[in-house]
């Protein structure tokens, strides 16, 4: 029993010293764990022709010609409206349209014929708003900007 005993203990310190000694190996001789692989291309020249490149994609109108922020309820009042009409400029046209206001905006509409609108500074539920409409070089700039408050039923003010 004690020759089986110590014949697996010997022969498990060998099994450990043989896995160790094959570890420091590859560790000496670099093999597997810091040494690098570096591929070498038999071909320099990868790309003899030019590459072909890919042509920018074309311009596409925003379809969105109209813009609505918030919900007009049946009793709101109507804080703003400007209407709008310019000929076609070989420039194109930017309008900005401000308005700073008493009540907290509900609703706000921006309706325009084929030009691009923009709500840049607050809109539905701010006291303030700045809208920008563009208009391509060529185009008529016509619309109208629209922005409502809620209906204050009684004033408290203590």
């Amino acid at each position: 029993m004690k020759f089986v005993l110590v014949f697996n203990i010997v022969l498990h310190t060998q099994i450990i010293l043989s896995i160790e000694e094959s570890f420091n190996y590859e560790k000496l001789n670099k093999f597997g764990l810091g040494k690098r692989i570096f591929y070498r291309r038999n071909n320099k020249y990868e790309y003899p022709e030019e590459l072909q490149t890919k042509r920018p994609a074309p311009y596409v109108r925003s379809p969105y010609r109209n813009v609505y922020q918030g919900i007009r309820n049946k009793g709101d009042i109507r804080v703003y409206n400007k209407k709008f009409a310019y000929p076609p400029q070989a420039s194109g046209h930017k309008l900005v349209c401000k308005g700073i206001f008493d009540c907290t905006l509900t609703h706000v509409a921006v309706e325009t014929n084929g030009s691009i609108p923009i709500i840049f500074r607050g809109g539905v539920g701010y006291k303030y708003f700045t809208v920008i409409i563009r208009a391509d070089p060529g185009d008529e700039l016509s619309g109208r900007v629209r922005a409502y408050c809620a209906r204050v039923l009684y004033n408290d003010t203590r």
